[in-house]
């Protein structure tokens, strides 16, 4: 709380820097592509048969997502994750191309495990309906923390409000952000799907899911931040930071 309340002080007002646009995708072939079975020191496993398992990922994309992890478990105060469980990394996609997972620069997140407990699962095609109220949200909540997270180090995280299809995880690439940390584009909709939930799930600052950058959005982010020491919305330079960073850790001040 104190770091960002410092940040918060050294804000300026003026707009951070525009958002990279998307580069043009070009997929690549499996042997071009490097092996991997853990995020630093957690072992993935493949969520349709539930076993260890190893996936083909860019080099560069993996040590990306390394990074995140340990930003993770160092960040969120929930339990020490041993296993993601994942849909996969890289696809053959053939002659259509028309994925990141093609080009070994995507990542599927379907559950953080310690042992037989999950610590996060992003299946909320399981969790959506379930009859315990408390458990229900404790789960929503521990997601909204996680896309948190991924959307600070990536600017492309497909959460279940993108479409249907990623109702049982979490999609991240770096097609966007690409070799850097993510910005605040106010025209990306699943950005915008970032800030509205969290403002409501995570803070409890009631906002309307229009998928807008208006003034609703613009006024929860404000109350948000001003709880997190900081000034201005999240459109406001380094404030898109601040406002990830402290809705990492709510899920478990809550929980």
């Amino acid at each position: 709380m104190g770091a960002l309340a410092s940040a918060g002080l050294l804000l300026t007002g003026c707009s951070g820097p525009p958002a990279p646009t998307q580069e043009e995708l070009e997929c690549t072939t499996k042997s071009a592509l490097t092996e991997f079975d853990h995020l630093g020191d957690a072992a993935i496993v493949y969520e349709v048969d539930q076993r260890a398992s190893s996936f083909s990922i860019e080099p560069n994309f993996l040590a990306q997502m390394e990074t995140w992890h340990l930003d993770w478990q160092a960040t969120s105060d929930l339990p020490h994750d041993d296993q993601v469980w994942s849909y996969g990394a890289f696809v053959r996609d053939g002659l259509s191309c028309d994925s990141w997972h093609g080009a070994g620069r995507a990542f599927d997140i379907s559950q953080l495990r310690h042992g037989d407990d999950t610590i996060v699962s992003c299946r909320e095609d399981l969790w959506a309906e379930l009859g315990d109220v408390a458990r229900r949200d404790d789960l929503r909540r521990r997601y909204w923390s996680l896309a948190a997270s991924l959307h600070l180090h990536f600017a492309y995280v497909l959460t279940y409000l993108y479409d249907p299809a990623h109702r049982n995880h979490i999609h991240v690439d770096n097609s966007v952000s690409r070799s850097g940390m993510s910005v605040f584009d106010r025209t990306s909709r699943v950005q915008l799907h970032m800030v509205q939930t969290a403002c409501a799930v995570l803070w409890d600052v009631e906002v309307e899911p229009s998928e807008q950058w208006d003034r609703q959005t613009r006024n929860a982010s404000h109350v948000v931040l001003e709880k997190l020491g900081a000034h201005g919305d999240v459109g406001r330079s380094d404030n898109w930071e601040a406002f990830l960073r402290g809705c990492v850790p709510r899920a478990a001040a809550l929980s």
